[in-house]
């Protein structure tokens, strides 16, 4: 397996990275071959040899992982930020949020992605600032990590890049899913503009944060958008209009009557 991923085949060096996960007790010489596979210039090899990292005993495997943090080798950092993500634990978070000033975006953008999957929710307010940065794959890989850890501190954050002029494509669909996912009532006047956006899936999460956080000034707009059929990844736009419309009326139903019963 060690020797596999020196392998020449992309598929061979991927599988043998694959084999080294499922033991967390790795030898040595195996756990240093995956920290030099962290490097592989096959993404999905990288992808694989963190994840086998991730797996080990966090003890043989954090303190040479947060020193590649400083690799000279980007890709060897990018990957080194993804195991030290799934690995997670404070002494992760710790070691992942001194090096979020990395000047490479896209090393950037994995440590963010990682302190997101590290799921620790203290960790947003850390994040906001990067829904700012110039490069757009770390505001979006930020938008991710901030629906992931669901802290409602980010709602302002999020609900503005949503509706930032100019804003990409992927960011906008991040910052809206992340508003489905963490939903909170000040969002709502950036999910109703996001009602319209160009793009269909983007509305889509917009209706979906709206049926679970947004007020009765949202069915209008969630009304006009049921004759949406423009296919999403789950149905289609019109669908998640409906569905928001049916939170909307059952959250509507729940307050009605607890005001009742006091």
């Amino acid at each position: 397996m060690i020797a596999g991923l020196g392998a020449e085949q992309p598929s061979t060096r991927w599988l043998s990275a694959a084999a080294l996960a499922r033991n967390s007790q790795r030898s040595p010489e195996a756990i240093a071959a995956l920290f030099e596979a962290l490097a592989d210039p096959e993404e999905f090899v990288r992808w694989q040899a963190a994840d086998a990292l991730a797996s080990q005993e966090p003890g043989n495997v954090y303190p040479a992982l947060s020193e590649l943090l400083e690799s000279a080798n980007p890709l060897q950092r990018q990957g080194a930020a993804t195991a030290l993500g799934r690995l997670g634990g404070e002494a992760s978070a710790l070691a992942l949020n001194r090096r979020l000033s990395e000047p490479d975006p896209a090393v950037r953008a994995a440590i963010v992605e990682a302190l997101g999957e590290g799921g620790d929710p203290t960790v947003a307010e850390t994040l906001l600032p990067l829904l700012a940065d110039d490069d757009p794959d770390v505001r979006r890989a930020a938008a991710g990590a901030l629906g992931r850890l669901g802290n409602p501190v980010a709602t302002v954050g999020l609900a503005e890049a949503l509706s930032a002029p100019d804003q990409p494509l992927l960011v906008r669909r991040a910052a809206a899913a992340a508003l489905a996912r963490t939903p909170h009532p000040d969002a709502e006047p950036a999910l109703l503009m996001a009602l319209k956006d160009p793009d269909p899936q983007v509305r889509a999460y917009a209706s979906r944060a709206l049926g679970q956080a947004g007020a009765d000034t949202a069915v209008a707009a969630l009304q006009a958008l049921k004759a949406d059929r423009t296919p999403v990844l789950r149905g289609s736009v019109g669908d998640a209009a409906q569905e928001a419309l049916t939170m909307l009326e059952r959250r509507g139903r729940a307050a009605r009557t607890g005001e009742g019963g006091r």
